[in-house]
């Protein structure tokens, strides 16, 4: 059955926040390796899971077209496409691969020999998901893409055991200085008047969520308008939508275009 983590996070649709579990203040990964020593037993489930995250995150730093992008957002980011799987709910086949994972990644901890080494990395991999299921995902660095510079990103998280792909975006918004992971489907719930907007014109409309849209800002001079993000699903020779948002929450119909006719601006001038 697939998963729809989409809508999971559009119901998060929320600041992310920083830190979790017993290691969340260390945002360093060099750092917190050489605090080994000091970590009990008892806390490795936190102390790998967060070492994890923390490389993950560095990882998507190092790309040029990521450099903007605060290491805090990164890191939170890669904590929601891979949350935490805590020892207690795996199954003995799980809780076994874990503790053979522990104890080649204890010996690498204890040597200090966790610089670029790709068998500590598959070893970490393997203990903060060892059932490679609902959790086991990666996200191309290469593949993400700006989609509004500095500001939007569209993430493909690729679920490796069943090769499903899930799109995730990432707003920063810098005019409140916070960072969210949103959906761009309209919460129909919440957009009622939206919806009924799109049936008006466009009685057989579908949102596709496999492909990402085009993104872009409002007019830069325009006091009205320069915070808008306006979004247009792919782009195909079918009926299309274009419309408008400044939070990811309220969405405004902004144009429509009926297969093999022109664009129509359909939104009312504000009074």
């Amino acid at each position: 059955m697939k998963r729809n983590i989409t809508i999971f996070f559009a119901l998060l649709c929320t600041s992310l926040a920083f830190g979790q579990g017993k290691y969340g203040k260390v945002l360093n990964s060099k750092k917190l390796a050489l605090s080994y020593k000091t970590v009990k037993p008892v806390d490795k489930d936190d102390y790998y899971q967060q070492y994890y995250w923390l490389v993950k995150a560095e990882q998507l730093k190092t790309y040029p077209h990521l450099a903007d992008i605060k290491p805090v957002v990164l890191y939170n980011f890669v904590k929601k496409v891979n949350p935490q799987n805590p020892t207690k709910k795996l199954d003995d086949r799980g809780k076994e691969l874990r503790h053979t994972a522990e104890l080649s990644l204890d010996q690498y901890f204890k040597n200090k020999n966790f610089q670029n080494n790709e068998v500590l990395l598959l070893n970490l991999e393997t203990y903060v998901d060892p059932s490679q299921g609902e959790y086991f995902t990666k996200v191309d660095a290469e593949k993400i893409k700006q989609l509004v510079p500095k500001e939007f990103f569209g993430f493909t998280s690729l679920n490796k055991k069943t090769h499903e792909e899930t799109n995730y975006y990432l707003w920063v918004d810098k005019k409140n200085d916070k960072f969210s992971i949103v959906d761009i489907i309209p919460n129909e719930k919440e957009n009622a008047k939206f919806y009924a907007s799109v049936k008006q014109y466009l009685p057989k409309y579908k949102f596709e969520k496999k492909y990402m849209p085009t993104v872009k800002k409002g007019t830069k001079g325009d006091k009205t308008d320069k915070d808008f993000f306006y979004i247009m699903p792919f782009e195909q020779n079918k009926d299309n939508i274009e419309y408008k948002t400044e939070d990811f929450k309220t969405f405004i119909l902004s144009q429509v275009k009926r297969e093999g006719e022109a664009w129509i601006g359909v939104e009312k001038p504000r009074k």
